[in-house]
């Protein structure tokens, strides 16, 4: 009976004992689980910062880009407004050199007729004074040599004309 006794105290002992739940600490639990969600939620802050400092840099990004957009734009636009400007001067320009080369077309052409006149006035008064006899031999020479003269400063002005508009030919 002993032995059975023992048994029995035996048996009872491995029952008690497997028998025996493991006591958690409620408490102990309830921290766990608290500092496992503050650190989820901390996790979840820093990731939420972290995509907050990314659009913000992606923002900047964007915005240093229209920034250099804008500026190139300006510069394109101050280089095509200085281009133009260039352009408008060389037009001025070119305007102003046909109109003055007009202008001394004219002026060569009134020079040519200013001094076809003269020159007919001196050959008609040659002629007359020729015709009367009232000329010497020196008279008649220098009369000569004035109308020579005059002939000549003709081939002149027409050679200066013959310029002006060969040049007004080239600017236009």
């Amino acid at each position: 009976m002993r032995i059975n006794f023992l048994i029995l105290v035996g048996l009872f002992s491995l029952q008690s004992a497997l028998a025996q739940e493991t006591v958690i600490d409620s408490v102990k639990v309830k921290q766990e689980k608290l500092v496992l969600e503050q650190q989820k939620a901390e996790k979840e802050r820093i990731k939420a910062e972290e995509k907050i400092i990314k659009e913000q840099q992606k923002a900047e990004k964007e915005r240093q880009k229209a920034l250099k957009e804008a500026e190139k734009a300006k510069k394109d636009a101050e280089k095509a407004q200085k281009k133009a400007e260039k352009e408008l001067k060389q037009a001025e320009k070119a305007v102003a050199q046909r109109e003055k080369a007009k202008n001394n077309i004219e002026k060569a052409k009134s020079k040519i007729d200013s001094n076809k006149k003269d020159l007919e006035k001196d050959k008609e008064k040659f002629e007359k004074l020729r015709r009367k006899g009232v000329l010497t031999p020196e008279d008649e020479l220098k009369w000569r040599e004035k109308i020579l003269k005059k002939e000549n400063k003709a081939l002149e002005l027409q050679l200066d004309l013959e310029k002006a508009e060969n040049k007004l030919r080239k600017l236009e």
